[in-house]
C-alpha cells in the first residue's frame, strides 16, 4: 500500500492520479473543442461550394444569353433557315 501524506489524507499515488486524471479530462475537452472547430468549418465551407456554385451557374446563363453569342451555332443555323424556308431551323 503506498504512503499517506498524512494519517488520513490521500497517498502519493492517489494524487498522482487525480493530476493524471485532470489532465486526461483536460485532454479529452481540447479534444472535442477542435473537433466541434473542425465541424464549423467544414459547415461553412459547404455554405462557400454551393454559393460559389450558385454563382458560377448564373455566371454561364448570363454568358450564354449576352449579346456576343450571335455567332454561336445554333444561332447561326437560325438565322440561315430564313435564307432556306424548305429547310427546317434544327
Amino acid at each position: 500500500m503506498a504512503e499517506t501524506n498524512s494519517w488520513f489524507g490521500p497517498s502519493e499515488r492517489a494524487l498522482e492520479f487525480g493530476a493524471q486524471y485532470a489532465l486526461v479530462l483536460g485532454q479529452w475537452g481540447a479534444l472535442f473543442n477542435a473537433a466541434s472547430a473542425l465541424v464549423e468549418a467544414n459547415v461553412a465551407l459547404g455554405q462557400l461550394a454551393v454559393d460559389s456554385s450558385n454563382e458560377f451557374e448564373s455566371w454561364v446563363k448570363q454568358t450564354a444569353a449576352g449579346p456576343w453569342n450571335w455567332m454561336s451555332p445554333d444561332s447561326l443555323q437560325k438565322f440561315m433557315s430564313q435564307f432556306n424556308p424548305g429547310k427546317p431551323a434544327g
